[in-house]
């Protein structure tokens, strides 16, 4: 069969890959069956021998072309045969190939690669991944797909699998429900293999995905193992991702046919540096700032600086000339006025690749517009930044902004980071410069379209939202909770605490409490060991634990708290520094000198004075915080000496830590013993035992694991003492053992200082473990029997050492003993100098603030015998006053008295010669009646009458009216006369008064200006006020009086 022509084009090329798929469905009846078309298993299997990228698409289409049909095929099993440009297919269909001179067969047409719906597969099961070195290792894929097929653990699970048509869309996994498990992108799967024909895993089939951008310095590639229901659905799913990248060539090659537009990939890196120098050195030392999942941790207060590099990977060759600056803010889908403008240091092509454009700035945190990233950022969360460059392309009409985005977390400015292998990798960003030629011929230029990012296509394939143009600005990001400081250990004293209980178990323990309670020698109940084995509940594990270490047999231990608290500490300064370290995550320890780590401090103070030998270490402040949880602070200082020295705790921290070196070596006999494989696995690594258990012996598991199962362990600690932490060990490494043989040297010790701690957040998962490690048989005897063979060990290697070197080094470690001893007795002497200097000091201050103070005592006394003496003056004067007011207001009454008993008789005179008057007026009335009746009848007589009634004179005479009113005139001005002369006595009274008053104000004032009070001076004033207003009364009393006798006046009239 004579192989295809080599000049076809990469259009052609895919139109006649096209038929020959649309005649083999025909031939065979179903979509790719493998078994029965060697042409498409020869298909798929090579391109599992090919990374599926563009670069390599050409060379995929050529050799599925060039197949040949083997020899020992029978013509119905054969596939189409080619022959002179003619294709003949076994069920006689002929037509001509492309290119040639025969006419063309006339094309079907068919929608839109990007309408097709996405190849789905049911029932496939995802074994799970690992990480790889090379993502093109195909040896490196059928070992792991091996591993991962013969394992099948739990995690395997069953997913529907379903790949786009097109290498821009995504491959996704979904769960049986429906549900979105996991989406990656096309255009990071960089190879694919098929299980071997004959082996188990002929129905698998593995891919390499690579993170980041590939081929650069950040990439991480893994291997993800699939297995299918049968071959043919294997063979088809391969297939179906040799498709999209067909596709995706295709689309390619169409969208390139417009000569007028052309479109050029360009890669960003992003890095950030901090000036690393020691706090007041002269000179700058600044460090990449490590960063993981696209955030970098930085430190506040520190100068920055941010370094971007351009590079042009593919396209028409652009020259970037100049570039204006780099801007910098808070936060992602910003406004232009949001973007703060960085000083720029350097901007210019690299030296040996003309390709990269290099821009350097410099960048203080410290301005009031960079508060976000200058202020420690909370853990669970993290602070966008926005990166942007605009640059000038000499060939492009305009200028043209690089943004990026990424993430950040601000730590205290003292904090050391783990840097890590891949830490200092900068953020890299892809972008596609989509550009079109110029209608003007004479410019020559290119006229700028579109600048995307990767981000920006993924998020849009992935339906995330809007455009990020069109998107709310937004600061803060959660970190997830598979991203969530994974790189970082778990906080100590995190994880909730179960406060529940069965009701059961809880009368259980309250009865085994009380019976304990009755134990006068604190033997322990019978139903202990049942109990335990489930954990205390955490509202009796206070009382339970001091049960457990015979706090209550040691009254002595108690009452000796308060004073070893007032004695001075040495390890003071080391006890205050690590206490705010113990249990961050707690809310009750997270408070700088909160009630929490005062007493936690007072603890530690006061067993590093009682325990003289082991003082204060690192751990056991973490041992008694979890004390303090669940006790009062002086309980809490007697449970943890009862631990120190009764369960052989304290023995672990002695000098030259024997004791710790001791656990080792029976922890490592027990790996060798129980899990040989990982035992040889760890050694191989390098990985010893004090690298990952030196804090599992020293703080009881509490520094890394959550609360939940640091209890637990407590609880068994104190029923069975060290062998728990054997046993606890031994429960950890079985769990692990799966991860820990896949993992290197880094691995390993990052998997147990971070992994390990987050696996038991759950109660369920301590629980499992707790169980799982009670269940061990671990035998004393074979403990016993390491410990005998440790020091046989430690005598043959004390035998086999030179004498003279054994005595050398003890006499060295004597010297060293000796000088620090000496140094310790300086220090002393030192510190007791520095001390009698201080107390001096301090006495000679005390003795002149005490002189000062018996100063001012005497000086406030002659004040205040002054005050006193004043006091008494004013007190008699005072009386003075108010007995000559008295007097006064005696005097004024009686007079007052007697004007009005006047007035009465007075009015009394009046009233009887008005009664008298009118008796006499009536008697006249009468007598005048009986005359006039008497005369009336008499003529002459009447005449007469009448006459002398109108001639009569009035009832009073004038000079009798003149007499009478004349009288009451003089009575009058005698009245008004008397009044005057009252008046003006009152008035006269009132002035003498006045200016008595003032006179002592005088003698006040002088008094008060010699003694230099400012106290009696008020005082004065005051008193003067009180005697002003008594005078007003005085004159307002007297004033009424007189109103009321003019009125009285007035009415007599």
């Amino acid at each position: 069969m004579d192989s295809p022509s080599t000049s076809l084009s990469i259009e052609e090329a895919a139109e006649e890959m096209k038929k020959m798929e649309e005649e083999e469905r025909v031939l065979s009846g179903h979509y790719g069956d493998l078994e029965e078309d060697p042409d498409l298993d020869q298909r798929a299997h090579f391109s599992s021998r090919f990374p599926l990228s563009v670069d390599n698409f050409q060379k995929l289409l050529e050799n599925q072309d060039s197949m040949e049909t083997p020899s020992t095929a029978t013509p119905d099993e054969a596939g189409p045969s080619r022959e002179n440009g003619v294709v003949t297919t076994p069920n006689g269909i002929t037509r001509k190939e492309n290119g040639s001179n025969g006419p063309k067969e006339k094309k079907r047409k068919e929608p839109p690669v990007d309408e097709l719906p996405p190849s789905v597969f049911d029932g496939v099961v995802y074994l799970g991944c690992s990480k790889m070195d090379s993502p093109s290792d195909e040896k490196e894929m059928h070992r792991l797909m091996k591993f991962l097929d013969e394992e099948k653990t739990d995690a395997a699970i069953t997913v529907r699998l379903s790949v786009s048509r097109n290498s821009s869309g995504t491959a996704k996994l979904f769960d049986g429900s429906g549900g979105l498990l996991v989406m990656f992108p096309l255009f990071r799967v960089r190879y694919c293999v098929r299980g071997e024909n004959g082996t188990a895993q002929s129905v698998c089939f593995a891919l390499s995905y690579t993170h980041n951008t590939p081929n650069s310095v950040s990439a991480a590639h893994q291997c993800h193992v699939f297995r299918a229901p049968s071959a043919e659905v294997a063979g088809r799913a391969l297939f179906s991702f040799s498709e999209a990248f067909r596709h995706g060539m295709e689309s390619s090659a169409i969208n390139g046919a417009d000569p007028s537009r052309m479109e050029c990939r360009f890669e960003a890196y992003l890095q950030i540096l901090e000036n690393d120098a020691p706090a007041g050195s002269s000179t700058s030392r600044f460090a990449t700032c490590p960063q993981q999942h696209s955030t970098f941790k930085m430190r506040r207060d520190l100068d920055r600086k941010v370094l971007v590099r351009i590079k042009q990977v593919t396209g028409k060759r652009l020259t970037i000339s100049k570039c204006f600056g780099i801007l910098i803010a808070a936060g992602r889908n910003l406004r232009q006025c949001d973007l703060q403008l960085l000083e720029l240091e350097e901007a210019a092509a690299a030296k040996d690749d003309p390709t990269v454009y290099t821009i350097r700035a410099a960048w203080d945190p410290r301005g009031p517009n960079f508060t976000a990233l200058n202020t420690e950022t909370p853990r669970d969360t993290r602070v966008f930044i926005t990166v942007a460059m605009d640059v000038i392309v000499c060939e492009v009409n305009e200028p043209i902004r690089f943004s990026m985005e990424a993430k950040a977390r601000v730590f205290h400015q003292h904090e050391r980071f783990c840097h890590g292998e891949d830490s200092a990798a900068p953020i890299v960003e892809g972008f596609f410069l989509n550009l079109s030629r110029s209608p003007d011929p004479s410019t020559g230029g290119l006229v700028f379209l579109s600048l995307d990012s990767n981000t920006e296509r993924v998020r849009q394939q992935s339906q995330l939202g809007r455009s990020p143009s069109k998107m709310p600005a937004q600061l803060i990001h959660p970190a997830p909770d598979d991203e969530s400081d994974s790189d970082e250990p778990l906080l100590s004293g995190s994880g909730l605490v179960s406060q529940e209980c069965a009701e059961d178990v809880m009368e259980a323990w309250k009865n085994c409490v009380e019976e304990w309670r009755n134990n006068e020698d604190g033997a322990r109940p019978s139903s202990l060991a049942s109990l335990i084995a489930n954990g205390v509940p955490d509202m009796l594990r206070g009382e339970v634990w001091q049960l457990l270490a015979k706090v209550h047999l040691d009254k002595e231990l108690k009452e000796s708290y308060q004073g070893l608290l007032e004695k001075d500490c040495l390890a003071e300064q080391v006890i205050l520094r690590d206490i705010h370290r113990t249990f961050p995550a707690h809310e009750y320890f997270k408070a700088s000198e909160g009630d929490g780590q005062q007493k936690l401090y007072r603890i530690s103070k006061a067993y590093a004075i009682h325990d003289e030998e082991v003082s204060y270490c690192q751990g056991l402040s973490f041992l008694a915080a979890s004390l303090l949880l669940h006790m009062p602070e002086d309980e809490a200082f007697c449970t943890l000496v009862k631990i120190m020295f009764d369960f052989q705790l304290r023995d672990l921290f002695k000098l030259g830590f024997d004791s710790l070196h001791l656990r080792f070596y029976q922890l490592n006999a027990l790996i060798k013993d129980y899990e040989s494989e990982l035992f040889v696995h760890l050694d191989k690594m390098g990985v010893e035992t004090h690298m990952y258990a030196s804090q599992w012996f020293l703080t009881l598991f509490t520094a890394k694991f959550p609360l939940q199962m640091v209890f637990f362990i407590i609880d068994l600690f104190l029923s069975q003492g060290m062998p728990t932490i054997f046993h606890i060990s031994l429960a950890l490494l079985k769990d692990s053992k799966r991860d820990l043989l896949q993992l290197d040297f880094e691995g390993i010790l990052k998997y147990f200082r971070v992994t390990l701690p987050r696996r038991y957040r759950t109660e369920a998962n301590a629980r499992s473990l707790i169980q799982r490690a009670v269940e061990l048989k671990i035998s004393h005897k074979k403990l016993a029997k390491y410990e005998a063979d440790y020091v046989e060990m430690k005598e043959r290697e004390a035998e086999a050492e030179d004498p003279t070197k054994r005595l050398q080094r003890e006499n060295d470690r004597y010297c060293k003993t000796i000088i620090r001893l000496e140094q310790e007795n300086d220090d002393l002497a030192h510190e007791l100098v520095t001390s009698k200097i201080e107390l001096r000091r301090k006495l000679d201050t005390a003795e002149d603030e005490l002189e000062s103070a018996k100063n001012a005592v005497e000086r406030l006394t002659r004040a205040n015998a002054d005050v006193s003496e004043e006091n008494r003056n004013l007190l008699a004067e005072y009386e003075q006053l108010k007995e000559m007011c008295r007097r006064e207001v005696e005097r004024l009454e009686i007079e007052g008295e007697t004007k009005e008993r006047v007035a009465n008789e007075y009015k009394g005179f009046f009233a009887e010669q008005a009664k008298r008057a009118e008796r006499e007026r009536e008697e006249f009335d009468k007598q005048k009646k009986a005359i006039m009746s008497r005369i009336s009848s008499c003529d002459s007589c009447w005449s007469s009458v009448q006459e002398w009634e109108a001639n009569r004179s009035p009832a009073r005479s004038p000079q009798e009216e003149m007499g009478i009113n004349d009288l009451l005139t003089r009575l009058e001005e005698r009245e008004a006369h008397v009044r005057a002369v009252e008046l003006e006595l009152a008035q006269t009274k009132l002035l003498l008064v006045e200016e008595q008053c003032r006179n002592q104000d005088l003698s006040h004032q002088m008094t008060t200006s010699m003694s230099g009070g400012s106290g009696m001076e008020s005082e004065g004033k005051k008193w003067l006020k009180k005697t002003m207003a008594s005078l007003k009364d005085v004159r307002t009393s007297l004033k009424y009086n007189e109103r009321t006798n003019s009125a009285v006046s007035v009415s007599d009239r």
